[in-house]
């Protein structure tokens, strides 16, 4: 199981993308799964073992505070435009974690196209 994070500022947008992530990756084949951040923190990942991918959506705290590093680890991050400032802080706190992150093109995002986010999250959890 493959586990990507997508943050934003609130969680609203990630969660709007996250939804088309896990829509494209379902159309691709796989079992994929949409997650938010409390089944990190709780640790209910494990509950979705079956599927190919989870998708969790969150607010970029979540990353910035440190508050990930007590959650169930993810293989990726992907940072929505909104949040692009923010973007070298939580590099710095995902490196630290050796989890690899990027920001996400912010026409793909505008345009919320799953298929292209998708492509990226995998590629990023393939390096």
């Amino acid at each position: 199981m493959k586990k990507l994070l997508i943050v934003c500022a609130g969680g609203a947008t990630s969660s709007m993308m996250a939804q088309r992530v896990v829509q494209e990756a379902e159309k691709e084949g796989m079992k994929a799964k949409l997650l938010f951040p409390e089944d990190l923190k709780y640790d209910r990942v494990k509950a979705h073992e079956d599927k190919d991918l989870v998708v969790v959506m969150g607010p970029i705290d979540m990353i910035t505070t440190l508050r990930l590093q007590g959650f169930s680890r993810v293989d990726a991050v992907l940072v929505s435009p909104q949040v692009k400032y923010l973007f070298k802080s939580a590099e710095k706190v995902l490196q630290q974690l050796e989890i690899p992150c990027d920001n996400i093109d912010s026409l793909s995002f505008g345009r919320m196209r799953g298929d292209l986010i998708l492509k990226q999250g995998l590629a990023l959890m393939n390096d």
